[in-house]
């Protein structure tokens, strides 16, 4: 690929992943406004509940089909690379089914897991929809990932996860409407990408077995480091939501200070989907030399508009919130503050994980996760036990991420120090 369209690809990703962080943050502003009563919290924890579910469904294969396509578009074999966007398809469709089946049927024993409440049990249909149309955007996303096809892809992008739920606000005001929005569009939207993929592609059935095989094998190694990071950043609102009970509202603020943290995570979403099929084709050709002074780059750059970022919210934290949601609660400004000190390692992880799962079959990222994870559940046992501030729930957090983001940075130069 020229040094010219790399460019071109990167300044469209990250145009694309902004205007999608802006309509987020619009979102919850708009959540915070219109919907009546405890809206804002419920929805907050809506979209932080379907974050952490769709991994569960979803089959390490937003990883996988971007990899396996990248590494047969550098072979050469087109009809392979649309063979394993079928057999994407084929293994979400055998998982996605049944999975959403069970969450309709027992509805009410998952809004009393999930929330520790049944208020939340009308919303699960809303949310299986959403969940469903989150399955196909990734899917879809990814195939176009792996054959570097990022205009489609930033346009699905930017249509779906930025326009839609901005304009289910603009239809509904009350939160169960504006959840079934969402999940209508979530799902239409990625169907008719599909359509026009399958006027184009080529592909065999004779290829499809051998795919699901390689598909399954790679991406099942990495559901449970999926579900982990998921449950990374879904269970501190959760903790809070029993630790502070009778009060979601904390419980809110926490899950709203999260999805901050993961609209700074997605503010390097870009160099992560990209980097993926770069480094698949750079390792393909062998050149470790090259993708260590990409990965160099990578991380430099992380590190400094990290830092650079969490001072900007740690001094103006304040009246970022007054501008954004017209109030700034001091309970949601500790939060916000507290856990965006999480994103130095998070960051770390997202912009080098891609090398990871280029490199290795084994799922390297998903025993990293569960260091860091597994650290964090402990502590936060210890914490709830002890009947000490939420507080110090968050500091854990912030402590068990940056960990992640070492083992991360660790595990990616020893491979330069094994080719090398």
């Amino acid at each position: 690929m020229s040094s010219r369209r790399t460019t071109i690809d990167y300044v469209l990703t990250f145009t694309s992943e902004f205007v999608v962080m802006l309509a987020g943050l619009l979102v919850y502003k708009l959540a915070a406004e219109y919907l009546p009563d405890n809206g804002f919290t419920d929805y907050s924890l809506s979209r932080r509940t379907i974050s952490f579910i769709q991994p569960l469904l979803i089959l390490g294969l937003g990883v996988g089909i971007p990899r396996y396509v990248a590494f047969a578009e550098a072979k050469g074999s087109n009809f392979k690379s649309g063979s394993y966007f079928v057999a994407g398809l084929l293994i979400v469709a055998m998982i996605a089914i049944p999975a959403l089946s069970i969450l309709l049927l027992g509805r009410q024993f998952f809004s009393q897991l999930l929330f520790d409440t049944a208020a939340f049990a009308p919303l699960m249909p809303q949310l299986c929809l959403m969940l469903l149309g989150l399955i196909l955007h990734s899917v879809v996303y990814s195939f176009y990932r792996g054959r570097v096809k990022m205009i489609q892809a930033n346009v699905l992008q930017i249509l779906n996860l930025g326009i839609v739920p901005l304009l289910a606000f603009a239809l509904s005001e009350s939160l169960s409407s504006v959840l079934w929005i969402t999940g209508l569009g979530w799902t239409l939207l990625p169907a008719v990408f599909m359509i026009g993929i399958f006027f184009t592609l080529d592909w065999r059935s004779s290829d499809l077995k051998g795919c699901i095989k390689e598909l399954t094998v790679y991406g099942l190694q990495r559901v449970p480091g999926d579900t982990a990071l998921a449950g990374f950043l879904a269970l501190p609102a959760f903790f809070t939501a029993h630790m502070v009970q009778d009060n979601l509202v904390t419980a809110g603020y926490v899950a709203f200070s999260m999805s901050m943290l993961g609209l700074a995570g997605a503010a390097f979403g870009p160099i992560c989907l990209l980097l993926l099929p770069s480094a698949s084709k750079i390792i393909v050709a062998k050149d470790f030399r090259l993708l260590k002074q990409l990965t160099n780059k990578v991380a430099i750059w992380t590190l400094g508009l990290t830092i650079a970022g969490i001072a900007f919210v740690l001094l103006l934290a304040g009246p970022i919130i007054d501008l954004y949601l017209g109030d700034s609660p001091p309970e949601l400004l500790i939060c916000l503050r507290i856990i965006i000190v999480s994103a130095l390692g998070y960051t770390i992880y997202i912009s080098l994980r891609s090398i990871l799962d280029a490199y290795y079959v084994k799922a390297v990222n998903t025993l990293n996760i569960f260091i860091a994870f597994g650290l964090f559940l402990i502590i936060a046992v210890i914490i709830m036990m002890s009947s000490v501030h939420v507080n110090w729930l968050l500091y854990a957090f912030d402590f068990c991420m940056l960990i992640l983001g070492v083992l991360t940075a660790m595990e990616t130069y020893r491979i330069f120090k094994r080719e090398l």
